[in-house]
């Protein structure tokens, strides 16, 4: 099992630091664990979760987060034969199918309730059905799955273009319907950037930017409803919509409830990036000069609750831990701050940059030239460097990293950094586990029990995902 340590360089364990400061909070709150065996993967991370989301509390961070996904199953494909299985945490084919025609497999989309496998221009939608639907994907078009408890959906479009919405909704509630948003919007020339999509934790809505008529379009997934609000989004969580309009330096945010009821408009500075926090009713954003501000539909101005003391330009700011942590990337530093303005971690280096940074991120990875940092978002707290290697995926919670480095594949997290025999195929979305290619075998490891407890997989293929359960 793991020990509380964190490890820096290759093997030279370091006793973890206390930086609970002068917070009390922080100093009683324990740290969450990780479940300790495969088979009890689902409940341990529901508790897991809840004790996360009491730490939260009590650090007054607006409530505790959205519960992570567990996961049950394994869904493997081979790339070039277009055989496709899914497999058990025992390593037993439930289902076992292979592509009707194809052109290689591309990509593999596993969501709560639904299965997608790219192959060139089609997208096959629960491939093991005795029919699968079959979805044309047009040139320069890409998918997105968007995770959800109770149902996943599935995004096609472009920088531009009419988007495909995949999934289920009140009417097909054991099926899977597929819809255009034109459709529904009765847009002639419509224009919905995939990438610019803001979705609701629970993954039930979408803010999407219409950019033909500048306004944003809110998607209720099951319901195959949209509501309009005016200028374009930045986040909706529960009940309030936040939007924004830039006008030279300056920019009107835009707080709205659901309904589309305007709640407040809040002149500010040019925002960069916000979010908003678990069971708030504000926006918490930083804008170009580095101020972090916050937002409330009850108050006609926004009120400065901190700032991210940066000099140099700010490149981008992206939301992590649900939303109570905001990751502040400019030319010279990195800088995370939570949702009451304070500075949790900073790292100040010329070109240091935070790798891909999403909400449901527990961890986030600060390249520092040649090193990297693996930083828990929670309290700031280092959990593992390392130097000389080049990051090839992570998990859906940031906190497990494979990377390749001078001796071959390589996994960074709680464990310090562990060599892999073989290459890394997936990596669970909880950082509980891992799947492995050794020599053309496939092999289920129990992050959490060492590399050496590990399931040899009946099958065999090239691409891996976890399914949720």
């Amino acid at each position: 099992p793991r020990s509380s340590r964190r490890v820096c360089g290759v093997f030279d364990e370091v006793e973890e630091p206390d930086d609970t400061g002068d917070d009390p909070v922080a100093a009683r709150v324990p740290r969450p664990r990780r479940p300790g065996m495969l088979l009890a993967v689902g409940a341990v991370t529901l508790i897991g979760a809840l004790i996360l989301g009491g730490a939260a509390l009590l650090r007054h961070d607006d409530g505790p987060a959205t519960p992570r996904l567990s996961w049950g199953e394994l869904l493997i494909a081979d790339r070039l034969t277009g055989s496709i299985a899914r497999v058990t945490v025992d390593g037993t084919v439930n289902a076992a199918t292979v592509l009707p025609s194809f052109s290689g497999i591309d990509e593999l989309s596993a969501g709560e309730g639904l299965i997608a496998v790219r192959s060139g221009v089609d997208l096959f939608i629960d491939p093991f059905d005795t029919e699968p639907q079959r979805i044309a994907v047009p040139a320069g078009f890409a998918t997105r799955l968007i995770p959800s408890a109770d149902r996943a959906t599935i995004l096609i479009g472009s920088e531009g273009d009419d988007l495909t919405v995949i999934g289920a909704t009140a009417e097909i509630a054991a099926g899977t319907s597929v819809r255009s948003l034109a459709q529904l919007t009765a847009e002639f020339t419509p224009r919905y950037p995939l990438p610019d999509i803001r979705v609701d934790p629970l993954g039930h809505r979408l803010a999407i930017p219409d950019a033909t008529n500048f306004q944003t379009v809110v998607l209720d997934l099951a319901a195959e409803t949209v509501t309009y609000f005016p200028d374009l989004p930045l986040a909706l969580r529960e009940d309030l919509v936040v939007t924004a309009q830039r006008v030279g330096d300056r920019m009107e945010l835009g707080m709205f409830a659901s309904s589309g009821e305007r709640l407040r408009t809040v002149p500010t500075e040019v925002i960069v990036g916000g979010a908003i926090p678990p069971g708030a009713s504000r926006f918490v954003f930083v804008t170009r000069s580095g101020q972090v501000w916050s937002a409330r539909p009850s108050k006609g101005d926004a009120e400065r609750i901190g700032t991210a003391a940066i000099s140099t330009q700010i490149t981008s700011v992206r939301p992590g831990l649900d939303g109570r942590r905001l990751v502040v990337n400019a030319d010279d530093a990195v800088v995370v701050v939570d949702s009451d303005g304070n500075t949790i971690v900073r790292r100040d280096t010329p070109g240091a940059t935070s790798e891909g940074v999403s909400m449901p991120n527990r961890c986030v990875t600060i390249r520092l030239g040649s090193s990297i940092e693996l930083i828990d978002l929670d309290d700031g707290d280092l959990i593992a460097s390392a130097t000389d290697v080049d990051i090839t995926g992570r998990s859906l919670d940031g906190c497990l990293v494979a990377a390749l480095g001078p001796t071959g594949a390589v996994l960074i997290g709680e464990g310090g950094i562990s060599p892999v025999d073989g290459s890394v195929v997936a990596l669970a979305p909880d950082s509980t586990a891992v799947v492995v290619n050794s020599s053309g075998r496939l092999r289920l490891i129990d992050y959490d029990q060492g590399l050496g407890d590990a399931v040899d997989l009946d099958v065999s293929g090239d691409l891996a995902e976890f399914i949720p359960s």
